[in-house]
C-alpha cells in the first residue's frame, strides 16, 4: 500500500461516514414501511472500475457487498456531469440487479472531467408491475412475468430529469406513488455523496484520495486472504436443498465443490441443479456474484473484525458457474425468488468449509427470509394498497460457544422487524401475534434459535398476502457436531368460524374479511451434544418459558420439577440419564439432517442427483424442469440407491421414447 496507514485509517472514516450517510437518508425520506422499516436498501462508493470500496457495516442490508458496476457502466454509454443512472435488470447488468423490484441508482461524481469515483444505492420498491402486487411470484415463468425490465438508462443527463424514463416507470407500477419517493431518496442519497466526497478530496488532496480507494481493497484482500490461508488446504463438497420448486414436489440441490489452496478459495457449481422453470434463479452470467458466497464473506469479517469491509474481501475467491446452472440461468429465466438460493448457498458454502475445520462455523439456521405482504383493496383511489407485513425470518443456528439468535437468522442479511404499530397504521390489518415459539430450537450444547409465529388478521374483502420466499417447511435445518436440526414452517389459515386449514408454501393466499393467517417460521439447528449443555441453563429456559419439562427431559436428559412455584433440577436421575444417553446416542453424530431428507437421499444419492444435474445442462432451458421432473417420476416407486448409470438409463429411454413419438 501506498498511502500512509494513519492517514488511510483517517480517510477510511471519511469514506464511511459518506456511505452511510447516504443510507441514513433514504432511511429518512424513503416512503415505505419496507425501506424505512425494514431497511431493504444499500448504499456504497465505487471505484471508477466499479469495485465497491466502501460499504457500510450497520445502514441497510449488506448482501450486496461485492458485486460489481463495472457491466452496469458500460452498458450506460459515456458520462457527463450530472448524469444519474437507473437500473433494474439482472441481465444487463451482470447480476447487480438481482431481481426487479431491486432498483439501482448509480452517480459518476466527476473531478473536472474526470471520474473519480461512482455513488451507489438501492432501494427495493413497492412494485414494478408483473404477475401479483408487489410483482414477485415464485411461479412465474418467465422474467417479463416479473414486472418492468430497465435496462442502465440515464433518469438524469447533465442534471436534467429524463421524464420519458420517469413515465414509463409511472406506468408500470401500481404504486408508482411510493416508488418515486423512494427513488427520489436514492437520488437525494447520490447527489450528497457527489458534494461529501468532494469535500473530502479538497481536505485530502484528489490522488491521495484516489489511491486511498485502491489501498483499502487491497488490504482487504490482503486480510481476507490470511483468514483463508488458516483453512486447512483441501477440496470438500457439500449440498443443501430448497423445499421444491413450488410446481411440484421435487426438491432443488445446490450443490459446491470447495477447494482451499493457500490464500486462494474456489467454489465450483458444476454439480448446482440445472435453472428451473419458476422464479428460483439466480442471475451471474458466470461472474463472481456475492449472492453466491455470503457465508464466506460473513465468515471472514467474523475471523477478522476490523477487516475494512468493501469488494477486496472477495478478491480471493474464484468461482466456475457452468451456463445453464439454478446461479447462472439463461435468458429469459425468472428469477424473482433469488435470495431463497443465496440463503441456502450460506448454509452450503460454510458446510463445505465445517467439513475441512468444523469447529469454526455454526448449524444452518432458518434459511429463510419469507417477505410477507399484504394487499387491499384502497377505497379512495379504486386501486389497491400493499405494504410488507414482516420480513419472516426464523431461528439463527448455534454454534461453538454460543446459542443461536432467536427469531433472525444470521444469513438474513440484517432485514428489520416492521414495528406492529408502524403496520397497522399504514395497512388494514390487525396483528395477532408476534412472538417466539417454545420448544422449537433444534437441541444442542448450544441450542439452535426459536422460530416465530406471526398471526394476523385481515380486515377488509379481496385481501391478498403473498410470500417470497419461503423454505424449510419440509428439509429441517440441520444440526452440527452432534446438535440436533431444527424444525420446519407451517402456514394455516383460520377462518372466522375458527377452522384451521393447512397451507403449502404461499404463492398467492386470497383471503376474506376476518380471515387470520398464521406464520410459523423454521427454526435453528443445534451444535454439539445436547446433553453436554449446562443443565442450569436448560432450567433457566423452563423457567422463562421457552422449554417444556417434557422437552427438556428428552432432548437434554434435564428432570426437572416444581416445588412451590419454583422449578429444581432433580440431580440425581438427572446425572442418571445423561451419563447413559451421552455414551450410546451422540457420540458418533456429526451432522443430523432431519428425517425427510435422510428418506429422500436414501434413494437419490449425491452420486445420482449430480449426474442428472449435469446431464440437463445439455438440454434446452425451457426442456431441463420438465426432464428432472420426469425423471423423479420415473423413480417414483424406487426404493433403493440410485447410481449415475440408472440415470444415464432413464434419460436414455426418454429421449427414444420422445424421438419414436416425433416419428
Amino acid at each position: 500500500m501506498k498511502t500512509d496507514p494513519a492517514k488511510l485509517e483517517m480517510m477510511r472514516s471519511y469514506f464511511n461516514a459518506i456511505a452511510s450517510g447516504m443510507g441514513h437518508i433514504i432511511e429518512r425520506t424513503s416512503f415505505t414501511t419496507f425501506v424505512k422499516e425494514s431497511a431493504d436498501f444499500g448504499t456504497a462508493l465505487a471505484t471508477p472500475s466499479g469495485d465497491f470500496f466502501v460499504y457500510p457495516k450497520t445502514v441497510g442490508v449488506t448482501i450486496f457487498l461485492g458485486l460489481s458496476l463495472k457491466k452496469t457502466i458500460e452498458e450506460s454509454g459515456p458520462m457527463q456531469p450530472g448524469d444519474i443512472i437507473i437500473t433494474n435488470d439482472p441481465y444487463t447488468t451482470d447480476g447487480l440487479a438481482t431481481h426487479l423490484p431491486d432498483v439501482h441508482i448509480i452517480k459518476p461524481i466527476f473531478i473536472d472531467d474526470e471520474i473519480v469515483s461512482y455513488a451507489w444505492s438501492f432501494v427495493h420498491v413497492s412494485d414494478v408491475g408483473g404477475l401479483v402486487p408487489s410483482s414477485i411470484s415464485p411461479t412465474a415463468t418467465d422474467v417479463h412475468q416479473e414486472g418492468l425490465r430497465i435496462p442502465p438508462v440515464k433518469i438524469y443527463e447533465a442534471g436534467k430529469e429524463n421524464q420519458v424514463v420517469r413515465t414509463f416507470l409511472r406506468a408500470n407500477s401500481r404504486a408508482s406513488h411510493l416508488n418515486d419517493g423512494d427513488i427520489n431518496a436514492m437520488i437525494a442519497a447520490v447527489n450528497t455523496a457527489d458534494i461529501r466526497l468532494k469535500e473530502m478530496i479538497e481536505k485530502f488532496g484528489e490522488n491521495e484520495v484516489k489511491q486511498g480507494m485502491l489501498d483499502l481493497l487491497k488490504q482487504a484482500a490482503d486480510r481476507a486472504g490470511k483468514v483463508i490461508d488458516a483453512i486447512p488446504d483441501g477440496t470438500s463438497e457439500f449440498a443443501d436443498y430448497l423445499d421444491d420448486d413450488m410446481i411440484s414436489n421435487v426438491p432443488i440441490r445446490l450443490k459446491i465443490k470447495l477447494t482451499v489452496k493457500g490464500k486462494q478459495l474456489t467454489l465450483d457449481f458444476s454439480e448446482c441443479d440445472p435453472q428451473v422453470k419458476t422464479a428460483f434463479n439466480l442471475v451471474t452470467n458466470g461472474q463472481e456474484h456475492s449472492f453466491l458466497y455470503q457465508g464466506l464473506i460473513n465468515y471472514i469479517i467474523s475471523k477478522d473484525p476490523f477487516i475494512p469491509i468493501n469488494g477486496g474481501i472477495t478478491y480471493p475467491i474464484e468461482v466456475i458457474s457452468p451456463k445453464g446452472t439454478l446461479v447462472h440461468p439463461e435468458y429469459p429465466a425468472s428469477v424473482g425468488i433469488r435470495h431463497s438460493i443465496t440463503m441456502r448457498l450460506y448454509n452450503v458454502v460454510l458446510g463445505a468449509i465445517g467439513k475441512l475445520l468444523p469447529e469454526a462455523v455454526p448449524a444452518a439456521g432458518a434459511g429463510q427470509s419469507a417477505i410477507v405482504v399484504l394487499s387491499v383493496p384502497d377505497d379512495q383511489t379504486g386501486g389497491r394498497k400493499m405494504s410488507v407485513v414482516e420480513p419472516l425470518g426464523g431461528g439463527g443456528g448455534a454454534q461453538q460457544g454460543a446459542d443461536g439468535v432467536d427469531g433472525i437468522d444470521h444469513s438474513s442479511g440484517f432485514l428489520k422487524n416492521t414495528p406492529i404499530e408502524s403496520l397497522e397504521q399504514h395497512i388494514d390489518i390487525h396483528v395477532h401475534r408476534y412472538e417466539f415459539l417454545p420448544n422449537t430450537g433444534g437441541a444442542g450444547e448450544n441450542r439452535g434459535g426459536h422460530a416465530i409465529c406471526l398471526e394476523f388478521e385481515v380486515i377488509k374483502p379481496e385481501s391478498m398476502v403473498t410470500a417470497r420466499g419461503m423454505e424449510r417447511m419440509k428439509f429441517q435445518p440441520w444440526g452440527f457436531m452432534g446438535g440436533r436440526a431444527g424444525a420446519v414452517g407451517e402456514v394455516k389459515k383460520i377462518t372466522p368460524n375458527g377452522e384451521k386449514q393447512n397451507q403449502s408454501k404461499i404463492d398467492v393466499l386470497r383471503l376474506e374479511k376476518g380471515d387470520i393467517v398464521q406464520l410459523i417460521s423454521p427454526s435453528g439447528g443445534g451444535w454439539g451434544n445436547p446433553f453436554a449443555r449446562k443443565k442450569e441453563t436448560v432450567l433457566q429456559e423452563v423457567e422463562e418459558g421457552l422449554l417444556s419439562e417434557e422437552r427438556a427431559l428428552q432432548q437434554y436428559g434435564v428432570k426437572v420439577y416444581l416445588d412451590h412455584n419454583e422449578w429444581k433440577i432433580d440431580e440425581e436421575q438427572t446425572s442418571r440419564l445423561r451419563e447413559k444417553v451421552y455414551n450410546e446416542v451422540f457420540t458418533d453424530v456429526v451432522w443430523d439432517f432431519g428425517n425427510e431428507r435422510a428418506a429422500y437421499e436414501k434413494v437419490w444419492t449425491g452420486e445420482a442427483s449430480s449426474e442428472l444435474a449435469v446431464q440437463l445442462r445439455s438440454y434446452l432451458p425451457n426442456e431441463r424442469t420438465r426432464y428432472k421432473h420426469a425423471v423423479h417420476d420415473y423413480f417414483r416407486h424406487r426404493d433403493e440407491p440410485l447410481s449415475k448409470a440408472d440415470i444415464v438409463k432413464a434419460l436414455d429411454q426418454m429421449n427414444q421414447q420422445k424421438g419414436g413419438n416425433e416419428s
